[in-house]
């Protein structure tokens, strides 16, 4: 996907001061050729679980099968059983993937190729262009240094060219993948051997992009090469706030369930534009002490709800008070374009479940540095209401993948919650046991 799409929200000045520092750093005389990782650090998607992209493939499954699973269901599997096959002499790819996925599902040969390009055009065209790597490889053009894109990605070279070229990457001048250079997924960082000897120059001539400390970052610094960490989006949402692990808490075992896809394609749009330029967390806020952020992510679900109807007299208050607020409905504007821009009407057929959560938080335990923004818009028995202190949340901690659970984890989970002293107690013998 071709992203042109701007925010309305600037960069706040220690944003630029990064962007700046970034700029400089891959300006510098010595560097003769800059490498940059594909995946969260020139190219993006927005979802916040990766599954989420075979959603969309449910009907063109059914088509083709009567197998009691979801196509999402098989597919996950299928990547799962390749992992373990495969990564530790080879590499996983996609027709290795979908070779596992037809044993499993039953489908035919020719619904199996069907499936597999569906794929293929699906994350050729939700992919694109995060902005902050962008200004990194433009920088690097301008240099006239030699370009390197690396990818372990199991989509096939032609893909990945079709992505590079629609998301403004069509200037480099190497494309490396892992599968073609016989390195194992179980060598994470073997692909640096064949960056230093297709860049034509020494080791220290070459600057490395990444979004992964040790394997961008540590691995390039041994082998003589310089790096620069570009931190992916989604960590960088998770550890803003308690806002998305109140949000998991809530529901610990369904959150990949497809009721809750509008909720998390909201926070995948709200790690891939609030968070393209790293920002650290600001002190007693979870929403970056920003009033766009805020409008973004509470009040843009918000608007998936149709009819919405607040719980408490407070919430409809609060949302009045933000109502008046340019910078917040600014937020709350681009939440929308930003949504039907990359979704189109396909989440509304999921329903929006949970998309109220994101205000109860504000609620009932948002921090003072976030109420302080909406409090002055309120009236003086919202003030009051609003002013009590604010109740801490139970958090569950946020994982990139689904956690999957047997009945007996989850059990323990319900009877001593993660976080609770007897839970603490209990792990604690346990790894002794384990040490012993």
């Amino acid at each position: 996907m071709n992203d042109d799409f701007t925010p309305r929200r600037p960069n706040s000045a220690a944003q630029d001061e990064i962007i700046v520092k970034m700029l400089n750093e891959v300006g510098r005389n010595d560097h003769k050729t800059t490498s940059f990782k594909l995946w969260d650090t020139l190219v993006i998607t927005p979802f916040s679980r990766p599954e989420d992209m075979f959603l969309f493939m449910e009907e063109d499954f059914s088509l083709l099968s009567t197998c009691g699973k979801t196509f999402t269901e098989l597919r996950t599997e299928a990547q799962k059983a390749a992992e373990k096959k495969y990564s530790s002499k080879s590499n996983v790819t996609l027709e290795k993937i979908y070779d596992i996925f037809t044993k499993m599902s039953g489908i035919t040969a020719a619904g199996r190729d069907r499936l597999m390009a569906r794929e293929c055009d699906l994350i050729h065209h939700f992919a694109f262009a995060r902005r902050t790597g962008k200004l990194l490889f433009d920088k690097a053009k301008d240099c006239k240094n030699r370009i390197i894109v690396t990818s372990d990605s199991y989509y096939p070279r032609d893909v990945i060219v079709k992505i590079l070229c629609d998301c403004g990457y069509g200037g480099y001048d190497k494309l490396i993948l892992t599968e073609e250079q016989n390195i194992p997924d179980s060598a994470p960082t073997a692909y640096l051997d064949a960056v230093i000897k297709k860049s034509g120059v020494e080791a220290n001539n070459i600057l490395h992009v990444g979004g992964d400390f040790s394997a961008d970052v540590e691995a390039p610094i041994v082998k003589g090469m310089r790096a620069l960490m570009l931190q992916p989006v989604q960590p960088l949402m998770v550890k803003s706030g308690r806002i998305r692990g109140f949000i998991e808490e809530k529901h610990l075992y369904d959150m990949e369930d497809s009721r809750l896809m509008a909720l998390r394609c909201a926070f995948g749009l709200y790690a891939a534009y609030g968070f393209d330029v790293p920002q650290n967390k600001k002190p007693q806020s979870d929403l970056c002490g920003d009033n766009y952020m805020t409008g973004f992510i509470i009040l843009g679900p918000l608007s998936l709800i149709q009819d919405f109807s607040p719980e408490t007299e407070l919430q409809g208050e609060l949302i009045s008070a933000m109502e008046s607020n340019k910078e917040i409905m600014d937020g709350k504007r681009d939440f929308e374009e930003m949504m039907y821009c990359h979704f189109g009407d396909f989440i509304e057929k999921y329903g929006s479940e949970g998309c109220q959560l994101p205000l109860e938080f504000l609620e009932k335990h948002s921090y003072i540095g976030d109420r302080n923004n909406i409090m002055p818009l309120l009236s003086e028995n919202g003030r009051k209401k609003w002013g009590k202190p604010a109740s801490e949340p139970k958090l569950a901690p946020v994982h990139a993948k689904a956690v999957r659970k047997n009945p007996v984890q989850k059990l323990a989970d319900k009877l001593f919650p993660e976080g609770t002293r007897v839970r603490e107690l209990t792990e604690g013998v346990l790894n002794r046991k384990k040490k012993k």
